[in-house]
């Protein structure tokens, strides 16, 4: 597994593969808040505000329903 992730290119080297899931084995993965500098909080507030204003905006007919293959 870990030399198909070399081959995949994700990895420079086999040693770079073995530490990442050394660590993912013993600390578990990163979290993607704190890859990206934000909290779980705030990206669930950011997610009810465009909720809202897309709740918003089909209640005033802005948005068209969309329907798959067309």
């Amino acid at each position: 597994m870990v030399r198909a992730q070399v081959k995949s290119g994700r990895y420079k080297d086999f040693s770079a593969a073995l530490q990442d899931a050394a660590w993912n084995f013993f600390y578990g993965p990163p979290s993607p808040f704190e890859e990206y500098g934000v909290t779980a909080e705030e990206v669930e507030r950011a997610a009810q505000r465009d909720l809202a204003a897309i709740r918003k905006d089909r209640q005033a007919g802005k948005l068209k329903r969309w329907k798959p293959g067309l």
